[in-house]
């Protein structure tokens, strides 16, 4: 009899365990990234860090990001770091945050004066490249971009810039936070980059994206943790950690 008992209480205890969040991510760099099998990053280290002090259990996966985004819709106790949280995404997801964003651009190469761009209708009468299934992929499907025409969706951010170094695009979009890092890591010099125009801002800024069915008490409860954690001043730590004077 003891033994029975012994095996419904540790049955239970797994029935009743919370289950580890899977949280899929991309390279964007100083926001997230996994180097040696390690993640760091301004927002991995705030989320972890809310996470942890909530006691629940995750694990990071970096994977093809437009794969992660249709997971995670679909699959129960799953998260993208980082997803622009917009009016189009909103009912597909549960977000936590903000988190640190930054001034989106179209960044063209320095050299390449002659491209002149002051509107969105200026902007997709060019070639851009951009990551699929990321913002600006679906901001300028409903523009009318076509995939294929003007509009070349790649797989990582890395690409855009190889595209645009090639000649194969005129336009990528970026910020002024993240450019710097992801040029270097793709190969290229940042400096041989400039920005093409501002772009306007059409979201609430970068978040933790949760499948739609994560419990509202979950969320809740991370949004209140990050919300603390920035009240202390980890957010202002953290810019010091990673060298950021961008607000």
């Amino acid at each position: 009899m003891k033994c029975a008992w012994t095996f419904l209480f540790l049955l239970s205890g797994q029935l009743w365990a919370t289950p580890t969040l899977v949280i899929y991510t991309q390279d964007l760099e100083p926001y997230h990234f996994i180097q040696d099998g390690r993640p760091g990053g301004i927002n991995y280290q705030l989320i972890s860090q809310a996470l942890d002090d909530e006691g629940i259990q995750y694990r990071m996966e970096k994977i093809n990001w437009a794969r992660a985004v249709v997971l995670v819709n679909k699959t129960p106790n799953t998260a993208l770091l980082t997803l622009p949280r917009n009016i189009h995404r909103e009912n597909q997801f549960k977000w936590v945050g903000p988190l640190v964003s930054s001034q989106p651009y179209f960044y063209r190469l320095r050299q390449r004066q002659d491209i002149d761009v002051r509107t969105l209708n200026d902007a997709i009468k060019l070639r851009i490249a951009v990551v699929r299934n990321g913002e600006w992929h679906q901001r300028l499907l409903a523009l009318g971009m076509q995939e294929g025409e003007l509009l070349y969706p790649v797989a990582r951010i890395s690409d855009t810039y190889s595209m645009v170094f090639m000649g194969r695009v005129e336009l990528i979009p970026g910020s002024d936070l993240t450019m710097p890092y992801m040029a270097r890591d793709a190969g290229y010099d940042a400096e041989q980059l400039e920005p093409a125009m501002a772009l306007p801002r059409r979201s609430t800024g970068n978040h933790l994206a949760l499948n739609p069915d994560a419990s509202d008490e979950l969320v809740e409860r991370l949004n209140k943790r990050v919300e603390l954690l920035k009240a202390e001043g980890l957010i202002q730590q953290l810019k010091r950690q990673y060298a950021l004077l961008v607000d």
